[in-house]
């Protein structure tokens, strides 16, 4: 696909939609993963801040042309755990692993990444101009806790700065095995009320995994950005940047089981316009197996 140039100003309305309607249609020849939606809705946003800046939003859903995975219940009888585990988990009802969490009646997906990157197919472009209240990077602790049926929150969007501190409050035994290319790798035992900080993350170009090895089912993802415009999709699929530069940029998506929305040419994202002072509404962004 060929990458215009940047411009020296930004396009009007008109403009924006007739470049975001092809960029999506060269989008959708690229796999048949890509369904991006057929109408975008730019608007004035009289809460959006005056300047160079917009906000992008949407909402991630499963495809109805094709039925949606549905949950895995654990089964621990195939489990080899250990005798007082596998007394513990079943008194606690049923256990689903959370490979993909789609709400049944709206096809919404949760723990889907959403992120905005310069315009550009280059490995490291230039970064994103950041808005003036968003350059700070807050310096409060983000908790991930290993409760007994799983990492809570299962997914975690942080920024580069931002110290994590994975807790073990649960009355069993865990571990924690990660990897990653600027956060070190790891694998350590969790016993009830142990912690594993990490201080001040390190941007990391791709998901750091969690693991806990005596009980398979529970894993967790982590990505780390260099920038503020990111979001995670709740369990309505919706998410929302706010304070986002105007003019071309593009929208990756990630879930941990899908990969990258369009596959392999998805890491670059999707080209969109942001309009100055506007909302984008991407609608909904359909995702299917590939």
């Amino acid at each position: 696909m060929n990458i215009e140039k940047p411009q020296d100003h930004f396009p009007d309305r008109r403009q924006a939609l007739r470049e975001l309607a092809l960029a999506s249609a060269l989008g959708a020849l690229l796999t048949h993963e890509v369904l991006w939606p057929d109408r975008v809705a730019l608007a004035a946003d009289p809460k959006a801040p005056a300047g160079d800046w917009g906000t992008v939003k949407g909402r991630v859903v499963w495809d109805d042309a094709e039925k949606p995975p549905e949950r895995r219940e654990v089964d621990f009888e195939k489990l080899k755990l250990l005798s007082d585990d596998l007394k513990f988990f079943t008194s606690k009802g049923k256990v689903y692993y959370e490979d993909w969490v789609i709400d049944p009646k709206s096809k919404a997906l949760q723990h889907v990444f959403v992120w905005l990157r310069p315009d550009s197919t280059a490995r490291d472009p230039e970064p994103l101009q950041v808005h003036a209240d968003l350059k700070e990077v807050k310096a409060t602790e983000v908790v991930m806790d290993q409760e007994p049926m799983g990492y809570r929150p299962h997914a975690l969007a942080l920024r580069a700065g931002q110290t994590l501190v994975v807790k073990n409050t649960s009355p069993i035994f865990h571990s924690l095995a990660w990897s990653s290319e600027n956060n070190g790798d790891g694998n350590r035992a969790m016993p009830k009320g142990s912690e594993v900080r990490f201080e001040k993350l390190k941007a990391e170009r791709i998901p750091v995994p969690f693991s806990c090895a005596p009980h398979p089912w529970e894993k967790a993802y982590l990505r780390v950005f260099d920038h503020p415009y990111f979001a995670l999709t709740g369990p309505d699929g919706r998410f929302e940047i706010k304070l986002a530069p105007a003019g071309k940029v593009r929208l990756a998506v990630w879930q941990e089981t899908l990969g990258f929305k369009g596959g392999t040419a998805g890491r670059f994202g999707q080209p969109i316009t942001v309009e100055a002072g506007a909302t984008l509404d991407l609608g909904d962004l359909k995702v299917k197996s590939a």
